[in-house]
């Protein structure tokens, strides 16, 4: 490989780091503008006791934490991981907008069971392809700036949905969830448009002896 050839594949790896933070930070940004408000938005306007939000929260975190096992097997398998975690992202597009449409808690509760499971599907194989486009001993900043882009997101969520319902009306949570899409949109089209797939590092191997 020619040096130039070398600097220009160094260059598309580093950027492929820095668009999957991108895409994690719009990504947090649309989900801390529905979630935190999802019990609040069950208690006042459709008048939901605490069981069904505890519920709910719990059913959609572990739903998360499974999803994303299969996902990983899923994406070693078919190498697809740019595709994978795409497909992942598009569930939150889908979701903000029907969860302003719900009438009752199942319903509610059926969207974020969708929601987290677009998350454990997502979760693995971007996390996989930042890991792929760098060598060994970039992989720590690579992950430290992906999550540090990701806190950003998580910061920047609740603070623009506190300025949406401040200008909305302090209970107008039907439309925060559909303005919310927004930036789930941007994060689906940044991986599109500017995340490239990577070339799977093939990895030997190894027996580990115990004594």
């Amino acid at each position: 490989m020619s040096k130039k050839s070398g600097k220009n594949n160094k260059f598309t790896l580093k950027n492929n780091v820095f668009f999957l933070g991108l895409v994690s930070l719009f990504a947090d940004i649309s989900s801390e503008m529905v979630y935190p408000f999802v019990p609040l938005f069950l208690e006042t306007i459709l008048h939901v006791g605490t069981i069904p939000i505890g519920f709910i929260e719990g059913l959609a975190e572990s739903t998360a934490s499974i999803s994303t096992v299969f996902s990983g097997w899923i994406s070693d398998r078919l190498k697809k991981r740019k595709f994978l975690a795409g497909f992942g992202y598009m569930f939150g597009i889908i979701s903000r907008p029907l969860l302003a449409l719900t009438q009752t808690w199942p319903q509610v509760a059926g969207l974020r069971f969708f929601d987290r499971v677009g998350k454990g599907i997502r979760t693995s194989p971007r996390d996989a392809l930042i890991a792929d486009s760098v060598s060994s001993d970039e992989r720590g900043r690579s992950f430290g700036l992906h999550r540090a882009m990701d806190t950003i997101g998580a910061i920047i969520g609740p603070g623009v949905a506190f300025l949406v319902l401040l200008w909305l009306g302090q209970t107008n949570y039907r439309s925060l969830f559909i303005l919310a899409a927004v930036p789930a949109i941007i994060s689906v089209a940044i991986i599109i448009f500017f995340v490239r797939e990577s070339n799977l590092k093939v990895v030997k191997k190894e027996r580990i002896a115990f004594k």
